[in-house]
């Protein structure tokens, strides 16, 4: 048990939210599972994202703030493994003109991954424990969270689309996912495929493409597990469209370096995580991601 726990406990790790500009998309297209508790059999949580973006355009200026708090779980069904998540996210926004703040419910997302192969060689006194395990699943993201932004409004842009909690649409992913532990340690890697679909006002975002690679070991500090976790995470976003139109310089991609900790005690977990971009290419360069921060507090059963 303890070695499917290690298996799942970063399936699907470290996806962050990745642009922000009036333009590109932001928090209310954010799609993240981040990193998993240990469990056996389900857990419950709640979790807490900030986001931070900046953006300069000449005279021009946006620093966008994003505040995510959801409740999320999962339950593990033979080799079946199922999630949701319930978002309810805050944005706030200061440019030039003015300060918009918006909050509401968020887009609910809902997964199912299929352990389609697994292979484990038991070590001996001088041998670590090798496992070896691939998932695959997909999901689908409801048009839960409100999203009634008013295109006749004489002062609308297209830019309003990213300050709304929800997104107006329902969209579907696919992944893979590759777990590879040896002893304590292990790597994880995951690619997912996000396919967006056109909301009532005829806005889409473009699809993205998540690849993320994490390297973390776990070890033991007195009644407390505790498991670092360090890598990389590429989102590639495509161009949104706006009446069956193009938004110029809505695509890009973001590489970021991650670094968190999974603190387990029993069935309670606490985790971290933190990521920073090591290169980026989002609005031709005008718009930034300065940082990201979440944690978690979960119970496990």
């Amino acid at each position: 048990m303890k070695k499917h726990s290690l298996i799942i406990l970063l399936v699907l790790a470290c996806t962050f939210t990745s642009f922000a500009c009036p333009y590109c998309g932001c928090g209310n297209s954010n799609f993240q599972i981040g990193v998993l508790p240990t469990y056996s059999k389900a857990f419950l949580g709640i979790r807490y994202t900030y986001t931070h973006f900046k953006t300069d355009s000449g005279s021009q200026f946006s620093r966008d703030f994003f505040h995510t708090t959801e409740l999320w779980g999962g339950y593990k069904i033979g080799k079946f493994q199922l999630m949701t998540f319930v978002p309810y996210i805050t944005v706030q926004k200061i440019s030039d003109d003015g300060v918009i703040d918006t909050r509401g419910l968020g887009d609910m997302t809902l997964l199912a991954n299929y352990q389609l192969y697994s292979k484990t060689i038991n070590g001996s006194e001088t041998k670590k424990t090798i496992s070896n395990t691939l998932l695959v699943g997909g999901g689908i993201k409801l048009a839960t969270g409100s999203s009634d932004t008013n295109i006749n409004d004489p002062d609308f842009t297209v830019g309003d689309f990213t300050q709304m909690a929800g997104t107006g649409s329902t969209d579907y992913l696919v992944n893979i996912n590759h777990n590879l532990t040896i002893g304590n340690g292990g790597i994880v890697t995951n690619m997912t495929y996000k396919m967006n679909t056109i909301n009532a006002q005829q806005f889409r975002y473009g699809n993205r493409f998540y690849l993320n690679t994490n390297f973390f070991h776990s070890f033991n500090a007195g009644l407390f597990i505790v498991r670092p976790l360090v890598g990389l995470n590429l989102i590639q976003n495509d161009a949104n469209t706006f009446l069956g139109d193009k938004v110029e310089n809505s695509n890009g991609y973001i590489l970021n370096g991650v670094a968190g900790v999974n603190i387990q005690r029993g069935k309670l977990g606490v985790l971290f995580n933190a990521s920073t971009p090591v290169s980026e290419n989002v609005y031709q360069g005008l718009t930034q991601l300065k940082e990201q921060i979440s944690m978690a507090l979960t119970y496990s059963f």
